[in-house]
């Protein structure tokens, strides 16, 4: 949205605000499925110029727990080989269902009269008319929330990489301690569960040296 009034610098790293939601017939018992974030520096996908800082913000739209599944692949047998990777966004109907329920809800709340002081008009998406419209303008859109995470999944199934005690399964004396580990995605930013997952480990392995 562009603004009326100039918008002072962030003082939460651009993001002001989140509200988690839930979607019509996605959500299980008590789990929001989409999220709108108010990010007061303009914050677009690659495919879009962004006003500049201070002229506009924007209202960031996403589902907290997708079913699409990309991937990781190694491209060669050197350390320094580049990885392959495929995030595969939006792959089943449902991400695709839920993302244009975000979208919806994301205007709403942008088009509310608690906003008209600050809301001069909206630059993004603009019209729209029909759902392959929608859709096209949600693949544009979608970039990463920069909160990845389970690559190296906790598990007791055999396609699991490390085990309980975060050991890894395919070598000895090897754990791994970080937001990798994880089996799902949380509802919300990571950074609370990856400080669990380490604070755990380091007092359970502290008992261990001291018995």
């Amino acid at each position: 949205y562009a603004a009326r009034r100039p918008i002072p610098p962030s003082r939460l790293q651009h993001s002001e605000s989140m509200a988690y939601m839930r979607a019509g017939n996605f959500t299980a018992a008590g789990q929001p499925e989409i999220v709108v974030g108010c990010g007061v520096a303009p914050i677009v996908s690659e495919r879009f110029q962004a006003p500049a800082a201070g002229t506009a913000y924007s209202l960031l739209f996403g589902i907290t727990h997708p079913t699409s599944r990309g991937s990781l692949r190694i491209s060669g047998p050197e350390l320094d080989d580049r990885l392959i990777i495929d995030p595969a966004y939006l792959e089943t109907g449902r991400d695709r269902e839920l993302f244009r329920q975000a979208l919806e809800a994301a205007r709403t709340i942008g088009h509310r009269d608690e906003l008209a002081s600050w809301r001069e008009r909206e630059l993004l998406p603009g019209a729209l008319n029909g759902a392959a419209e929608i859709d096209d303008f949600i693949a544009r859109s979608v970039i990463t929330h920069h909160h990845p995470c389970g690559t190296c999944r906790m598990g007791k199934d055999p396609d699991a990489v490390v085990d309980a005690d975060l050991r890894l399964k395919t070598l000895d004396n090897l754990r791994v301690v970080d937001a990798s580990i994880m089996p799902n995605l949380t509802a919300g930013p990571i950074h609370a569960a990856v400080l669990a997952i380490a604070e755990t480990f380091a007092r359970r392995h502290r008992e261990i040296l001291q018995s």
